[in-house]
């Protein structure tokens, strides 16, 4: 594996196996805790896997966008999440955009790390490598965020 990618690939491994900690004994009503703005758990479980699914298209897979892939795009509600919409699909969608990815790694190349992204994300990174750094902070934070609506639903830390 690439060395400059090797960091953005264990962290990736890292979140996929904390994630089931984070939500795995949730009941329904866990999954419908609320912040002040609005998210709540089913929306970042959502989102964190689009952003698998994003992982993996600039990683060179061809993973077709999820169904329900807009209602969890940035600047996106959690109104707009369809009410039948199971959490655990969700989770289950993570993993497998995980499991996809961990056989992948090793074919990423260098020149396509280098490929710019056509835009620049909030932390300056412009390559196809520097999103999947960015990428990789950004899950860490929202898995952070559901280990915080773990607390608010009584449930014990994890980490």
């Amino acid at each position: 594996m690439i060395l400059e990618l090797a960091a953005s690939a264990q962290a990736f491994a890292l979140g996929d196996r904390f994630l089931a900690g984070l939500v795995g004994d949730f009941s329904d009503a866990d999954w419908q805790v609320s912040d002040p703005v609005g998210h709540n758990p089913r929306w970042l479980v959502g989102h964190l896997a689009l952003m698998r699914h994003h992982v993996a298209n600039l990683a060179g897979l061809a993973l077709a966008a999820p169904p329900w892939a807009a209602a969890f795009e940035r600047g996106s509600a959690c109104t707009e999440v369809p009410a039948e919409l199971d959490p655990r699909d969700l989770v289950l969608a993570f993993h497998a955009a995980q499991a996809a990815l961990a056989g992948h790694w090793e074919a990423v190349t260098a020149e396509q790390l280098a490929k710019p992204l056509g835009r620049t994300l909030p932390d300056g990174s412009d390559t196809v490598a520097g999103a999947l750094r960015f990428l990789a902070w950004h899950e860490a934070y929202h898995l952070g965020q559901l280990g915080l609506f773990r607390r608010l639903a009584g449930k014990p830390g994890r980490a």
